[in-house]
This record gives C-alpha cells, structure tokens and sequence, in this order.
C-alpha cells in the first residue's frame, strides 16, 4: 500500500478513475488535510481511498472509496479498515463515508458498521448531491440532530438558532415541504419557505451583519414555548462583535446591543457574565441541554471569523455539533458539518472570540 498525503493523483490512478471519478477526487481540499491510500498488485493500483478531515475536530471522513473490479473488493475493504485503525489511534469518535447520489454504499461498509445519517434539509449546494454515513468509535449515545446548511455568509447564528428549535422539540426547517419543487430525478431540492425562514430569523436577530450573544437568546425566547428555559452565558460587560467598527457603524450597533440587553431583561432570559468551562457546557449538554456557541473558525478552517454552531450531544471526552457552514469550493458536504465531534481541548480553543477571548453560550432546554 502506498499513501499520497498531498492527494495529487499521479496519471495511472487519474486514467484508472476515470474522467468523472478523477474530477472529484482532484477538488481542491487543501484546508481539509486530503489523503489518498492505494493498494497495488502487480505493478498496478487495484483499490484506493481519498480521505479528508477538519482541523481540531474529532472525525475523518471517506470522501470515496475504489477498486478495480469483484475480485479486488478485499483490497478496498482492507483500506477502510486501515482508516479505522488510524482513526481509532489519533482517538476519533467517527468515521464518516460520503456517497454521491449514483453510487451505494458498499455491502463490506455496512458490514463494518456504517449506519446512515438522516437526509439534511436542502439548502445550500453542499446539501444536495451526497448520502451520508457514520461509524461511531465512541459511546456518545444521542439522537441525530437535523441538519440545515446557511444560505448566506451571515445566517449561521439564525441556522443554528433554528435547528435548536427544531431539536428542541419546535417547528424549524422543512415544515412547509409542500412549497419545495421536486426535480424530475427525485433528488431534493431547497425550500423557499425554509430560506424565508432562516432570513426572517437573522433579522430579528441581527446585530448587522452578526448576532451576538443577548440578541440571541432574546430571539431564541421569542421562538420557544415559556416552558423552554433559555439562559445567554457571555463573560463580558460592553457590546461585542464590534471590535471593527468606530463612530456611527459602531454606535447603532452598540444601541442594538443595550436594547436586547433590556428586552432580555424583560421576559426574563438570564445573562451570566461569568466565564463557563467548556465541561461545564459538556455536563449540561450530555445532560440534554442544548447549546448555541460563538466560536472562531480558525482552528478548523485556518481563517479566523466569528462563527455560530450548536452543540446537541457529548460523551467520552468531545462535544457533537451542527456546522451550518460548508465549505463546498474545498471538497466539503453537509456530511463534514453534520454530528460533528470535538475534543474538548479543541473546543476550549474555538469558544473564545476577539483579542478579548470572551465566550458566548446560549443555551435552550428540551421539552
């Protein structure tokens, strides 16, 4: 077996994929750390696996997995052991496959424990022409969250605000399916009245263009039913998200900031100015809570923006999200956003934003 780190095909494997197979195997994943496993025989490639994972994230994912023909499916089915073998070393908790509508998961995956993940809401393109699949390699036992992708650069808190409404036991996403045009070949396509709903959503919200902490759990207040407790943890006393602003663009948004403020003190959403530790937030996340985190990407992504996840499930050291960001230019699918695990260390470094590191956490009950 040989592996290509960099994932540049070299011409024997790119002819033996073929022009269609090669093309995607070639996208660009250079943030995603791509690596590719051949198995030879006789002087040729017989089986190969293109691989990619996230920085500081907890989980690998098979982009694809090939082989000659029958007679070589031990070879493929060998790499994707050697994958879990690498995956459990470095102490993942997933292995996730990916499989684009056109091709099956293969019979030795399902034998090794692959299990489906549900479809996403159809959203943004990385939605749309992929199935996913998982491999648990830790106990983090939970229900999947849905899943629903931004549509725009600025929607995340308002998508992670409504994917834990829907956890949470509320209407979210795909609650109006009958608006949603259905392509002649039965693959899903987005709903209006879903990406309604995410802008509606980041308007209330919005601290123009972010959403900050106060706004919200204000917002999250006004979605969910009184019984559903909602609680804003942010350990710094002025504005925030507005390190880049001076005189007016930075006075109307402190003006919006001191209005949440007050509509939250209002209708009673408490807001905690003491730093919580990134157990604290596993402890009450393991115990059912759900929580709306501010974090900055670059440990995952290497550019540095304030960024909106929830985190729905915990267990064994990591914390699972909902990334409603894709990075689909760089090879990425909602299979790489979805139930995605975290170690704590990694978590610890993400959820603190600014020159100040102060953490925003915002967390929604369950029915």
């Amino acid at each position: 077996m040989t592996t290509i780190t960099d994932a540049r095909l070299d011409d024997e494997l790119r002819a033996t994929l073929g022009e269609t197979r090669a093309a995607r195997w070639a996208s660009p994943r250079a943030p995603y750390s791509p690596r590719i496993d051949v198995a030879h025989r006789d002087g040729g490639p017989v089986a190969a696996a293109l691989t990619s994972r996230r920085g500081a994230t907890a989980a690998v994912k098979i982009v694809d997995v090939w082989w000659r023909d029958e007679a070589d499916t031990a070879a493929a089915a060998a790499l994707v052991d050697e994958i879990v073998a690498r995956a459990e070393a470095a102490g993942d908790a997933a292995v996730k496959w990916e499989v684009p509508f056109g091709q099956e998961l293969p019979s030795f995956a399902v034998e090794r424990g692959f299990a489906p993940f549900a479809a996403p809401h159809p959203s943004a393109p990385g939605t749309l022409g992929s199935r996913g699949y998982v491999r648990w390699l830790l106990d983090v036992p939970h229900d999947e969250a849905p899943y629903y992708a931004q549509t725009t650069l600025y929607t995340c808190g308002a998508v992670s605000g409504l994917l834990a409404a829907e956890a949470a036991g509320e209407a979210g996403f795909g609650a109006a399916d009958a608006s949603r045009d259905v392509p002649v070949d039965g693959r899903p396509a987005p709903s209006l009245a879903d990406r309604d709903l995410e802008l509606a959503f980041w308007r209330r919200a919005s601290n123009y263009p972010a959403i900050e902490p106060v706004g919200l759990g204000v917002v999250m207040r006004e979605t969910l039913p009184a019984d559903v407790p909602v609680e804003v943890f942010l350990d710094h006393d002025g504005p925030v998200l507005i390190e880049s602003y001076s005189g007016f663009e930075r006075d109307f948004r402190v003006e919006l900031q001191a209005e949440s403020l007050r509509q939250g003190e209002a209708t009673g959403v408490p807001v905690h100015r003491t730093r919580i530790a990134i157990e604290e937030i596993a402890r009450r996340v393991a115990g059912g809570d759900l929580a709306l985190l501010l974090i900055d990407e670059a440990p995952m992504h290497g550019e540095t923006g304030p960024h909106w996840v929830l985190a729905h499930a915990a267990g064994e050291g990591v914390i699972v999200i909902e990334d409603p960001w894709i990075s689909s230019d760089e090879g990425e699918t909602w299979v790489d956003s979805h139930e995605l695990p975290i170690a704590h260390a990694d978590l610890d470094r993400m959820v603190a934003w600014g020159e100040a590191g102060y953490r925003g956490v915002v967390f929604v009950g369950r029915r």
